[in-house]
C-alpha cells in the first residue's frame, strides 16, 4: 500500500510541473538560418560574412531559457555581448508571456512544440500581435 501512495505522489507531482520548467539551450535559429543562406549574404565580402557568422554563432552558443516556477533567466544580444535577463513568466494558452524585471517590457512567443526534449517557439511581433515566421528551436539542457 505504500508503493501505491509513493507511486501516486510521483505521477501527481510530475503532472503538475510545467513542461517548459528547467533549462533550455538554443540550438537552432531559423532567422540567423535564412539570412546565412541568402542571395544577398552571399553577395557580400568575405569580412563582412565572417563577421556576420561569428555575431551568429555568439548568440547560438549563449542563448538560453532557464524557467523556475515562476521566473526565468535568458540571453539577449545586445552591444556585442550576450546579457543574461531575468523576467516573471507565465503561460496563456499557446502563449508564453515573459515580462523582464528591471524593464518595462513583455515579450510573447507562440509556443509551436513543446516535449520533454524540445521546445520551438516564434517571436509574437509586438506591434501587429503576428508571430514572425522562424522559429526559435531549443533541446532541453539536462
Amino acid at each position: 500500500m505504500l508503493l501505491k501512495i509513493i507511486i501516486f505522489a510521483y505521477i501527481l507531482f510530475n503532472y503538475n510541473e510545467d513542461p517548459l520548467i528547467g533549462k533550455w539551450k538554443m540550438y537552432r535559429n531559423e532567422t540567423m538560418e535564412s539570412i546565412l543562406t541568402s542571395n544577398r549574404f552571399q553577395m557580400e565580402d568575405e569580412q563582412t560574412q565572417q563577421a556576420l557568422a561569428d555575431t551568429f554563432s555568439k548568440v547560438l552558443n549563449g542563448s538560453f531559457y532557464h524557467f523556475e516556477k515562476d521566473t526565468v533567466t535568458f540571453t539577449d544580444y545586445k552591444n556585442s555581448e550576450i546579457i543574461e535577463l531575468k523576467g516573471l513568466w507565465w503561460t496563456n494558452g499557446d502563449t508564453l508571456v515573459i515580462g523582464q524585471l528591471h524593464k518595462m517590457s513583455v515579450q510573447k512567443y507562440l509556443i509551436t512544440k513543446l516535449d520533454k526534449s524540445e521546445l520551438h517557439m516564434r517571436l509574437i511581433d509586438p506591434r501587429d500581435g503576428v508571430p514572425f515566421r522562424n522559429r526559435m528551436i531549443f533541446k532541453r539542457e539536462e
